[in-house]
Parts: C-alpha cells; sequence; structure tokens
C-alpha cells in the first residue's frame, strides 16, 4: 500500500470518528447531557470537572522520595520559577504554596498519588499501572496526576525520584544528593545547589541550567542533554540524541574529553572534523561527554 493511500485511510478514519462524536453528543442532549453520561462512565471524561486538586500540609521534611507514573515538581515557594516542565497548576496554587505544603492534582480514571511524612521523610507514591480502560478525553488537558513539593528554605539531605511516565522539575532547591530517573520523560534542574547530582532517562530530554555540585552524572538513551553554567565535574552520555554545553567558564578550567561514534564535535566556533574524540587538559573541573548517534556543541566563555 502506498503512503498516499495510508494518508487518506487515516484520514478518512478520523472524519468517521469525528461525526460518530457529534451524533452522539447530540443524541446524548448535548454538553450538559454529556457530562452526566461522564458522570456515571470513567471512560469519558469532558470538561473541568475532569479533575480534582487538594494542598496538603506536612510539616517539616529532610528528604524526599517519589515514585509511580507523575509529573513532579520540588520548588521553594515564592520565588520566580526558571524551568520549563513545572506543571502548570493556578497561580491561586502556586500563591498558596508554603514551605511544608504539597499540591496534587489528579484527573478522573486515575488514583490519587499518596502523601505521606515519614519521621522527616516525605514520601510520594503515583500509581505504576496507566488506567485499564480505552479513554476518551474531550476535557482538553492532561489527566494524569501532577505534583509540587514546596521546600523550606534549608539544605535537604536527599532528593530521590524513581519516575515510570511523567516529567521532572527540581528548581532552586539545596540538597546533598539528587537522584532523578524516569522510563519516559524529561527531567530539569535548574537554580540548584548539590553536592552530587544524577539524573537519568530512558526516553527525554534532560537540562541542567545555574547548576552548582561537585559531580553531575546525566544519561539518557533517546533524548537530547543541554546544560547551561555547570560549576563542577560533569559527565554526560546519550546514546541517540545531542549534547550542548554553555558555561561563563573559560575552556581552561576544564579537563575536556568527548567522543561520538556519528556526529560532530563543535567548541566555540570551531568544528573538529575528522576526529570522533577530542581531549584536552585543563582544570580543575572534569568534562567527560559522549553520545553514539549525535553532535556535541560546547561554548565556553574567552579566555
Amino acid at each position: 500500500m502506498s503512503k498516499l493511500a495510508k494518508f487518506f485511510i487515516i484520514c478518512a478514519a478520523v472524519c468517521v470518528l469525528g461525526i460518530v462524536m457529534t451524533f452522539a453528543g447530540y443524541a446524548a442532549g448535548g454538553v450538559d447531557d454529556l457530562q452526566k453520561v461522564a458522570d456515571k462512565h470513567e471512560w469519558l471524561n469532558v470538561g473541568p470537572n475532569s479533575t480534582e486538586t487538594d494542598l496538603f500540609t506536612v510539616g517539616e521534611f529532610q528528604s524526599i522520595e517519589a515514585e509511580g507514573s507523575l509529573d513532579i515538581a520540588i520548588v521553594s515557594p515564592g520565588q520566580d520559577l526558571q524551568g520549563e516542565e513545572a506543571p502548570d497548576f493556578t497561580e491561586e496554587i502556586y500563591a498558596e504554596g508554603v514551605a511544608g505544603t504539597v499540591a496534587v492534582r489528579w484527573g478522573k480514571g486515575y488514583e490519587m498519588p499518596e502523601v505521606v511524612n515519614e519521621e522527616g521523610v516525605l514520601k510520594i507514591k503515583g500509581s505504576d499501572e496507566s488506567i485499564d480502560h480505552v479513554e476518551v478525553n474531550l476535557s482538553g488537558g492532561d489527566l494524569s496526576p501532577d505534583v509540587i513539593i514546596f521546600c523550606a528554605d534549608q539544605k535537604l539531605d536527599s532528593i530521590q525520584i524513581e519516575d515510570k511516565y511523567g516529567d521532572v522539575s527540581i528548581d532552586g532547591v539545596e540538597a546533598g544528593t539528587i537522584t532523578a530517573g524516569t522510563e519516559s520523560g524529561d527531567i530539569e534542574v535548574v537554580g540548584t545547589t548539590c553536592d552530587k547530582l544524577n539524573a537519568a532517562a530512558n526516553t527525554g530530554d534532560l537540562n541542567a541550567g545555574h547548576v552548582t555540585c561537585s559531580e553531575m552524572t546525566m544519561k539518557t538513551n533517546t533524548g537530547d542533554i543541554d546544560i547551561q553554567d555547570a560549576v563542577g565535574n560533569v559527565s554526560a552520555e546519550v546514546t541517540t540524541g545531542d549534547i550542548e554545553l554553555e558555561t561563563d567558564l573559560p575552556k581552561n578550567q576544564y579537563e575536556i574529553s568527548v567522543s561520538t561514534n556519528t556526529g560532530t564535535i563543535s567548541i566555540g566556533e570551531e568544528e573538529i572534523e575528522s576526529e570522533n574524540s577530542v581531549s584536552l587538559p585543563g582544570g580543575p573541573n572534569k568534562l567527560t561527554l559522549k553520545t553514539t548517534t549525535g553532535d556535541i556543541d560546547l561554548d565556553f566563555m574567552e579566555d
């Protein structure tokens, strides 16, 4: 079957589905009655009533552990968020969020994530299972669970996130160790200070901006890695994707080791031709970047 034939088949299927939904809406008596149908059936989501939001007071905590399938953000209250992956809660929620509170939003057909403070360890657990039915979502928004944690202005002992499907955002936080992993989703860490940072994704982009830590390790199988103004030793590895690093430090402040099997290496305006790896002396920071298929682009402040 030709590509053109497949295209027309897909267009026809979409048109038929649209006609069916139109008649279904008419038969149900319009949007109001369709909402009544949705109230009785988990598989149909219509309008703003498809989500619920709650704000929990959890008190003081020194560590964070999160797991399951959810979008999660960890922030300091009252600050201007620099990241782009934080859940889009309303301004009222961000205004009400104070240190020691957790905002949770979940959609119809999903379980509310568990939130508990166990002796100073804040534990968030989302469901590892997706909904077990075909979903028709007419609400116009994502219904999977969202969580935002508001931290006190103090150094946390540790942050550990094991996400299955969802994005992770850590913004303006200070911690000892940060470990963030996701099977499918993006991870960003911005305006953050830590001793060690380990971010890993199977499928997703990794972003670090204005991060200061002794050891930073970032790895993704499929996705790009973007690092801006990082201070400390940096190790980044990609199977399929590009790596880009930009820093205000001069090149001589790094011991550099970069390599790619299939791709180009650029340092500033210079593209390194006919070489798949580059090693340059310097210090005190170490920079180790590797991609199997993809480009590596480094931009330093001029010496």
